[in-house]
């Protein structure tokens, strides 16, 4: 498996179905893949290293940069995230990776499907985008 490299500044929503938000309870950045703490119910990044670590609620659409920082969370929708996707095929699976809010190409320790990449014709070429679908898991 590998990262994807996500460029804050190049995060932006195309389509949002569903959103929420909530105040930070560390710095992170957009693109970031969060949950919400436990203890606190702040937002916070989340990981695929363990079970806890990976009930994702959703992607950081903008950048945390203080404690209590209020972000707006996007659980289903269409993101564009730069070039970060430029590697991988349409229809491909996005995972969540170990690394703290990061996306990554394959499965990592807790296996987490957080959404698809789908083409967005604006030109003659496609761009790449991540149709976003974070369901909890109940």
């Amino acid at each position: 498996m590998s990262d994807l490299t996500v460029t804050a500044s190049d995060v932006a929503a195309v389509v949002i179905y569903e959103q929420w938000t909530g105040p930070a309870i560390e710095a992170f950045s957009a693109g970031e893949m969060v949950r919400v703490d436990t203890g606190t119910g702040k937002v916070t990044p989340g990981n695929a290293t363990s079970g806890a670590e990976a009930r994702i609620m959703g992607m950081a659409l903008k950048t945390g940069d203080f404690i209590g920082d209020t972000v707006t969370v996007i659980k289903r929708g269409v993101m564009d995230l730069g070039d970060a996707l430029d590697g991988m095929d349409y229809d491909a699976a996005v995972y969540l990776s170990n690394t703290d809010g990061g996306l990554g190409t394959a499965a990592a320790t807790t296996s987490l499907v957080v959404g698809r990449v789908v083409p967005a014709w604006g030109s003659t070429t496609a761009d790449k985008l991540l149709h976003l679908d974070v369901r909890a898991d109940l």
